[in-house]
């Protein structure tokens, strides 16, 4: 293998470790359930081959649900099922109680993971013994809060690690500030409870904190990602919610392989660091030529309009879904090329494509003057 390839796949594997083990965290839970403690403390609860994962939600989780079930279809350490109630929340209790739901259901079945999504229907007073609580009222933040705080601890006492997705951004104004209202009290609860956080507005909204239907499925690739109706997500956006959440719980996992013994992640080849300096120093490609001798170092300012850098940039997204699949980026670049492409030649041969002699970048025939006078 070339030299350039090798160090692009060392510099691959450097960068999915720092994007499996630098995920934010809010905390270990340290309320009702211990979990287990060792040199790495993981969030989850024990240490298993297979995770049972339950989505719990209301019209919004039953879209994440759809996009776990397809995300899982390869996977071999998880499994999902979904407790959904589309009209449910945590603003009207007999509606739905689901702290009780919760508890009676972790009762008959255990879990070892719960994702929870739950507010889209909670921009509305709270009807308490002490009279109804106007929507977004200090009264109305700390009934909504205790509501979350059952649910969570109904969870912890059956030991089910927890993750939250908090409410999206929605396209009417009106509703949208509701819920942000619903968004900030979610936040607050799971910051205190240290309980594993996906915040939607930071991850969809555009840049001035606004809906938008649009944005990354994940690859860098910007989509439609939100049902016309501004509220609910199309398939690529359930897609994009269920890529966040197995972020989170693969490095979890990861996290608990560690902490029974083994490395949290295996390193995919040896790692290096490279300064700017050394890396421009590098020759492109180190390829055999048809009718030499040796193997030909092909620099950088050789490349017609083209460095190396810029050929071997991906975006991180890209990366980490590569390493999920347990490949590197250029195994996977390498098994889409074409038989007979340049683009294998290129990255599975490691042989730089000879210029058609009547293109513009090839040296094989003398250009005359006169031809090429402006």
């Amino acid at each position: 293998m070339n030299q350039f390839l090798k160090i692009c796949q060392r510099a691959v594997a450097v960068a999915v470790l720092v994007g499996l083990v630098n995920v934010p965290s809010y905390g270990q839970q340290a309320d009702e359930a211990p979990v287990v403690e060792s040199a790495q403390s993981s969030y989850l609860p024990a240490r298993k081959q297979v995770y049972d994962i339950v989505i719990m939600g209301d019209v919004l989780g039953t879209g994440l649900w759809a996009g776990m079930n397809r995300f899982v279809e390869t996977e071999d350490r998880v499994t999902v099922t979904g407790r959904i109630q589309e009209n449910s929340g945590l603003a009207r209790l007999k509606l739905y109680n689901w702290a009780k739901a919760a508890d009676n259901l972790l009762e008959s079945r255990p879990f070892d993971i719960a994702a929870i999504m739950l507010g889209a229907n909670d921009a509305r007073d709270i009807n308490s013994p002490e009279g109804f609580l106007r929507f977004g009222s200090d009264e109305w933040r700390k009934a909504y809060s205790e509501q979350i705080n059952a649910l969570v601890s109904a969870l912890k006492k059956h030991r089910v690690a927890i993750y939250w997705i908090g409410v999206p951004p929605m396209r009417r104004k009106s509703y949208d500030n509701a819920m942000k209202i619903v968004a900030d009290v979610e936040r607050q609860v799971m910051a205190e409870r240290g309980v594993r956080y996906i915040d939607l507005r930071l991850l969809l909204a555009d840049s001035d904190d606004n809906y938008t239907d649009r944005g990354d499925d994940g690859t860098g690739t910007i989509v439609r990602l939100r049902s016309r109706n501004g509220v609910k997500f199309i398939a690529g956006g359930n897609d994009r919610l269920a890529v966040e959440l197995m972020k989170l719980v693969r490095a979890d996992i990861a996290i608990g392989d560690g902490a029974g013994g083994g490395p949290a992640v295996v390193p995919l080849q040896e790692e290096i660091i490279l300064t700017p300096e050394e890396l421009a120093a590098l020759p492109a490609f180190v390829a055999e030529r048809p009718g030499t001798e040796a193997p030909v170092k092909i620099e950088p300012a050789q490349l017609p309009g083209l460095n190396y850098t810029e050929i071997a940039r991906v975006n991180e997204d890209a990366i980490k879904r590569a390493a999920r699949e347990g490949l590197t980026l250029f195994d996977k670049v390498r098994s889409s090329t074409v038989d007979g492409s340049a683009a294998r030649l290129l990255f599975r041969d490691g042989i730089w494509p000879e210029a058609p002699a009547d293109r513009f970048d090839s040296f094989s025939v003398a250009k005359d003057p006169a031809n090429t006078a402006q």
